[in-house]
């Protein structure tokens, strides 16, 4: 990154975590999801950025990839473990950040165990450091805690207009040869739970992103939601709820099924515990130069 493109990653970083705290607060026992996430798309957005993904809202033993439908009825239960998870960008230079908020004292150590494996990993994330080196102390903090790191789920390095863009930092120690490199973006993300320590698909789809823009073969409808998705979206992931002056919730349900089924979309289902064990998430974005690591957010 030059400074200019630093400059804007930086006040990206600042809007989403403005977002995310604004949004903590108002995670209550029967709020509605759909409150809480659009609250926190519009600060965003009337802050000068735009959403990175549709607003994450995972509850209890969802680890992630939930976020609000057209006209979702879902509430916050009592006693919840809830993960809120966002992002921003502008111009395509993305933050991502995530807060867990207990409503239960119970959940407090959960919640501390993900809460400290940042802070470990993050004093640890410099330029030349081991990716190995990295997962191996998320993992030990939150051993210590008594409870298991999510295995299969971790950080990634973040480029413009790619939130996911093929560099992961694990939860848990691996033997990979990776290392951190200066002049990059990463999110660090860790996972904390009293569960199996893994997570499976569910059948839930709430996020798509753009995978392939073909024209062959599709309807005028087809077409007009992919050029949208395009127009609005490029490859970054968006929400059915930002599509809905295009029609009716059957009609864009119906379609981004659609387009899925044939390639033409990437799908996020909901992330499931393997055990049902409750889940607690926090996430920073980091910028790392060679010689010294920037929290963004």
């Amino acid at each position: 990154m030059n400074e200019e493109e630093l400059k804007l990653a930086r006040t990206s970083g600042e809007i989403a975590a403005k977002a995310r705290d604004a949004g903590a607060s108002l995670i209550k026992p029967g709020k509605k999801v759909i409150d809480v996430c659009e609250a926190v798309e519009k600060i965003i957005i009337e802050s000068g950025a735009k959403p990175a993904f549709p607003c994450n809202l995972s509850i209890n033993y969802e680890a992630a990839h939930y976020s609000p439908v057209i006209n979702d009825e879902k509430i916050i239960p009592d006693g919840a473990v809830v993960k809120l998870d966002i992002g921003a960008h502008i111009e395509g230079y993305i933050t991502d950040t995530a807060v867990t908020v207990y409503l239960d004292d119970r959940m407090e150590r959960l919640a501390n165990a993900a809460k400290d494996a940042l802070r470990a990993a993050i004093s640890n994330f410099k330029s030349g450091v081991s990716l190995a080196e990295i997962g191996k102390v998320i993992e030990k903090t939150i051993k210590l805690y008594g409870f298991k790191p999510i295995r299969n789920l971790g950080g990634h390095l973040v480029r413009r207009y790619e939130l996911h863009a093929g560099i992961f930092v694990p939860n848990v120690y691996e033997r990979i040869s990776g290392r951190i490199q200066g002049g990059n973006t990463y999110a660090i993300e860790p996972f904390a739970t009293d569960g199996g320590g893994e997570v499976i698909e569910g059948k839930e789809v709430t996020i798509y992103s753009l995978r392939n823009k073909g024209a062959k073969g599709i309807s005028e409808t087809e077409k007009l939601f992919l050029d949208e998705i395009e127009k609005r979206f490029k490859t970054l992931p968006f929400s059915e709820r930002w599509l809905s002056d295009l029609g009716s919730k059957e009609e864009v349900e119906q379609t981004l099924r659609n387009l899925n089924k044939r390639g033409f979309l990437h799908a996020y289902p909901v992330l499931l515990e393997v055990r049902k064990g409750m889940v607690s998430q926090f996430e920073h974005t980091v910028y790392v130069d060679d010689n010294k690591t920037d929290v963004l957010t």
